[in-house]
């Protein structure tokens, strides 16, 4: 004999075992995030006149425009049953980041000759160079992931910016050249997803939810990250005077390094809605009362357990309790939209009334133990006994576990994690 403690610690023993062996989940959900950060946006420098104080000097004006554009796909799971949990996995390889724009530069030579009679500057140069980048990464580039940051780092080769004679006078001539090296950084990195509820700041992080009893649970997520860029130049201009009489002479010659923008920022992705079916146990019986039965007879109540939710219903059902009470089959499996049936049979061989409790495990994360009350009464055989199968009550408290030593109990939890397997092997 089985005592009613010891029927306690079994159920509660393989209740865990349950929930370490068997996590239920929704359908995945793809998820596609694009976004475009503005890196360079009218950014705009002049050098001044270099070399400060020469009676002939030149000087650069900067314009950039551009930024960055990032593509990352993956999933959202949600799964149970500890809790209801939503975390995010990157497809690997599906991260694009691009980055693109131009840069026009502007020279001007100064002259001060005023010695001479003559003084003034001019615009000499104007031109524009695209810059553009693509890296390949795996998402979401979160703390915790194999790549934590990805990064375009785009330097084009030296390249002679201008050569430019110019006779200002007659006998008196500008010779000015100037190479260029611009490098643009665009640096990218994961900051966090945030749901209805939940936070997660680490890559595959889960977020918990509040369970609700619907057919489709939405959940709006948003991703976050971060931006870091610079857009550098060095220049190496030479400049040199030139007179008829005298030959030519070297005003300046030297590397100007330039940084032209440094940012950082954080910024958010388009929010996403996310949209995962779930079951929904409707089980058409909130208490069972079978009246008076004669002992050595039975009566019976049929019920129909319906999933109105969108994801497949299965679970099992155990009698918990003293009461000589029986269900019909022990598991049940409805898919969405459809009913299963189950049957209580109470069939008493003494006299006096009897309670027992039939509870319903089930894949549903809003109602994952249902216990539904059980009612009977024994009575001799000269009464005429009233027990006709109608539950009387449309609706009952739901109570606790009142164990017993009922051992179909035990084997509950055993029989759904069998269900779920079964039905797994069925979706695959």
């Amino acid at each position: 004999m089985i005592f009613p403690e010891t029927c306690c610690i079994l159920r509660d023993m393989m209740l865990s075992l349950l929930s370490l062996a068997l996590a239920f989940e929704s359908d995945p959900v793809d998820v596609t995030l694009q976004d475009r950060a503005e890196l360079f946006t009218n950014t705009e420098f002049s050098t001044g006149i270099i070399p400060s104080g020469s009676p002939v000097g030149v000087q650069f004006r900067i314009e950039a425009n551009g930024g960055a554009n990032i593509t990352m796909e993956g999933i959202g799971n949600l799964t149970w049953p500890e809790a209801l949990t939503l975390a995010f996995t990157g497809d690997p390889g599906t991260g694009v980041l691009l980055l693109n724009g131009s840069l026009a530069a502007v020279t001007e030579i100064v002259i001060d000759l005023s010695d001479y009679g003559y003084e003034g500057s001019f615009e000499i140069d104007r031109r524009d160079i695209r810059f553009d980048g693509t890296k390949f990464f795996d998402p979401f580039v979160m703390d915790g992931a194999t790549t934590d940051r990805v990064e375009i780092v785009d330097t084009t080769d030296s390249a002679q910016l201008i050569y430019y004679d110019w006779e200002i006078i007659t006998g008196l001539s500008l010779k000015f050249q100037a190479d260029m090296t611009p490098t643009f950084t665009v640096g990218f990195e994961g900051v966090s997803w945030t749901n209805n509820e939940g936070y997660a700041s680490h890559e595959g992080q889960a977020m918990d939810l509040a369970p609700e009893q619907v057919a489709d649970y939405d959940v709006a997520s948003t991703f976050r990250g971060a931006w870091d860029s610079t857009f550098s130049l060095v220049f190496t201009p030479e400049i040199q005077a030139c007179a008829v009489i005298l030959g030519c002479i070297t005003v300046a010659q030297f590397d100007f390094p330039l940084d032209l923008a440094v940012d950082t920022f954080e910024q958010d992705f388009p929010s996403q809605l996310l949209t995962f079916p779930l079951p929904w146990l409707n089980p058409g019986l909130s208490e069972g009362d079978f009246g008076d039965v004669e002992p050595g007879s039975q009566a019976v109540i049929n019920f129909a357990i319906t999933n109105e939710g969108n994801l497949g219903l299965y679970g099992n059902a155990v009698i918990i309790g003293e009461g000589e009470f029986s269900v019909f089959p022990e598991d049940f499996n409805a898919l969405a939209g459809t009913t299963d049936g189950l049957s209580i049979t109470f069939s008493p061989t003494s006299e006096g009334s009897q309670s027992a409790n039939l509870v319903l495990y089930s894949n549903d994360p809003n109602l994952p133990e249902l216990t539904i009350p059980l009612y009977g009464n024994g009575v001799p055989d000269e009464v005429d006994p009233g027990g006709n199968g109608d539950t009387g009550k449309v609706t009952a408290e739901v109570t606790t576990c009142g164990c017993s030593s009922n051992q179909s109990m035990a084997w509950s939890p055993l029989l759904l994690l069998l269900g779920g397997l079964f039905l797994r092997r069925r979706s695959h």
